[in-house]
C-alpha cells in the first residue's frame, strides 16, 4: 500500500546545527505485513515517520508512493489522501475539550454514514459508550486516548497510523484495543504502530527499528 524510497529528513537546531533524522530510508511493507510495529529509541524519528506517511510533514527528500501513485509534497494533496484513506491516532490524544465525547468521534465519521450511529458503534468498540455525553475536558488521559482511537476508526480508513496508542492505557484496556485492531486488520485495514511497548510490537505481523537513520526489519 505504501512505499517510501530514499527518504532524507533533517531539522535545523536552534544553534544552527543540522540534525539528521533519516538518511536514504526505505520502507515498503509487503502485502502480508498487515500490522507493522515501528521501534526505536526516543528521538529516533518514529513520530516523524508516521507524520510523513500521514501527509502531515511534506518537508523531506525522496519518493512516497501510495498504492503505486507518487504523492506530491503538497499539504492540500496530503490532506485529501488523509481524509479519504488514512486514520491517525496521535501520541498525545487531541480531543476538543469544548465538545462531548460523542461529538469528538462524530468528526471522524465519513459522509454518507449516519454520524451518531457510526460514532456510537466506535465508542462501544473502545468501551466508552456510557461516556458519550461527557465533556471531553473531563476525561482521563486513557479515556481521551480511547476517544482518539474511536475517532480514527470511525473514518473506516484503509491505513491506520497509531503513535504509542496504548501508552496511557492499563493492561486490560490495552488488550481490548489490540482486539479492536485485530478486527480492523481482519476487515482489511492495514495498521502501522510506533511503540515502545514490546507486547504491542509482538502483536504485529512484523517489526522494524530505526537504526542509523534507516529502517531495519527485526
Amino acid at each position: 500500500m505504501i512505499c517510501l524510497r530514499g527518504i532524507n529528513k533533517a531539522y535545523c537546531e536552534k544553534n544552527g546545527e543540522e540534525r539528521v533524522i533519516f538518511r536514504d530510508l526505505d520502507f515498503c511493507p509487503a502485502n502480508g505485513e498487515r500490522s507493522v510495529a515501528i521501534l526505536g529509541r526516543s528521538g529516533s524519528g518514529k513520530t516523524t515517520l508516521l507524520r510523513i506517511i500521514a501527509g502531515l510533514d511534506v518537508d523531506y527528500e525522496g519518493k512516497y508512493l501510495f498504492e503505486g501513485e507518487a504523492q506530491a509534497k503538497d499539504m492540500a494533496a496530503a490532506a485529501t489522501l488523509r481524509r479519504e484513506f488514512i486514520g491517525v491516532v496521535p501520541q498525545n490524544a487531541l480531543v476538543l475539550e469544548d465538545r462531548s465525547v460523542l461529538a469528538n468521534v462524530e468528526l471522524g465519521v465519513p459522509k454518507g454514514i449516519d454520524k451518531k450511529q457510526g460514532a456510537h458503534g466506535c465508542l462501544e468498540r473502545v468501551g466508552l459508550l456510557d461516556r458519550e455525553r461527557t465533556s471531553a475536558a473531563k476525561l482521563s488521559g486513557g479515556e481521551a486516548q480511547r476517544v482518539a482511537i474511536a475517532r480514527a476508526v470511525a473514518k473506516q480508513p484503509r491505513l491506520l497510523l497509531a503513535d504509542e496508542p496504548t501508552a496511557a492505557l492499563d493492561e486490560k484496556t490495552e488488550a481490548e484495543i489490540l482486539t479492536l485492531f485485530e478486527r480492523l486488520v481482519a476487515d482489511g485495514t492495514r495498521i502501522i504502530i510506533a511503540t515502545h511497548n514490546q507486547a504491542v510490537a509482538n502483536w504485529c505481523d512484523s517489526k522494524y527499528e530505526i537504526e542509523d537513520y534507516r529502517l531495519v526489519k527485526v
